[in-house]
């Protein structure tokens, strides 16, 4: 399949490889089913254009989609659905690194969702302890943030700072390896982190790099919380034409997502223009 979907696309293994993998790791998927570690696959199917389930087999994407089902659950603020989520996944039954690295983030991210500061912490600094090394793929900047807005939480406000400006570093490096859905998640979460620690241009500036990924994918994804922040960033700049334009634009784009709690939060932004 994943021969198939190259040459379709007109694209030798050594095209296909460049900067992620070697030629022959391409060339063992290929010819002996040989499955490559998650941050690398991530990368193909995505210079591909495709999901990675077009290319395998189903019995391994049981832990993914309960992954996918607990990010779906955080970015609509279903804290207590994640909660149950997580709790369904034993860190025995994870085999990879990356995998490990995905449940200590999310089970971090959850638990500040909870209150749960110190073991968000505690399971943030794992992932940027014990997995730093192991693929330069976006759960590093993700787990950065995370750190900050545990720290955001703690009112240590310098340290919380120091955080989110090392995640923009992070992703300016344009070296980390990560989906659609999570580049714009982590200019979203910067976004508020910026927002919350009243820098606004900053925030701006974030949520505005969000949307240009979004729609350079044409993705509806997260868009509404994206022009929230566009929104409350006008709003700390007194800017309240472009403010009131960015908070009807998140709106729509919540009513037609679904988002109701993004929508009780843009109308009470909105409320503050009248």
């Amino acid at each position: 399949m994943l021969k198939q979907i190259r040459r379709k696309r007109g694209l030798s293994q050594t095209a296909l490889a460049e900067g992620i993998c070697t030629q022959a790791t391409i060339s063992l998927m290929e010819k002996q089913n040989r499955l490559p570690k998650m941050d690398i696959l991530t990368a193909i199917c995505e210079r591909l254009n495709i999901q990675p389930d077009r290319i395998v087999e189903n019995e391994v994407s049981g832990v993914n989609d309960t992954f996918n089902q607990i990010i779906d659950a955080l970015t609509d603020h279903e804290y207590d659905l994640a909660k149950q989520l997580i709790e369904k996944i034993s860190i025995k039954s994870l085999n990879s690194d990356f995998d490990k690295q995905r449940y200590y983030y999310l089970l971090g991210m959850v638990q500040i969702s909870q209150d749960q500061v110190d073991d968000a912490i505690f399971n943030f600094e794992l992932v940027l302890t014990q997995f730093a090394t192991t693929s330069a793929n976006i759960y590093l900047a993700m787990t950065t943030a995370g750190m900050a807005l545990a720290y955001l939480k703690r009112d240590d406000h310098d340290r919380a700072v120091r955080l989110t400006d090392r995640a923009v570093k992070l992703i300016d490096n344009k070296k980390l390896i990560g989906s659609l859905h999570q580049w714009a998640s982590i200019n979203c979460q910067i976004a508020e982190l910026y927002w919350r620690l009243d820098e606004p241009e900053k925030a701006l500036a974030s949520a505005q790099r969000g949307i240009q990924l979004c729609r350079d994918r044409d993705s509806l994804f997260i868009l509404d919380q994206l022009y929230l922040y566009v929104g409350r960033a006008y709003i700390a700049l007194d800017e309240k034409d472009k403010a009131k334009q960015a908070l009807e634009v998140a709106k729509s784009l919540s009513i037609a997502r679904h988002g109701k709690i993004n929508e009780e939060h843009i109308i009470e932004e909105l409320a503050k223009l009248d």
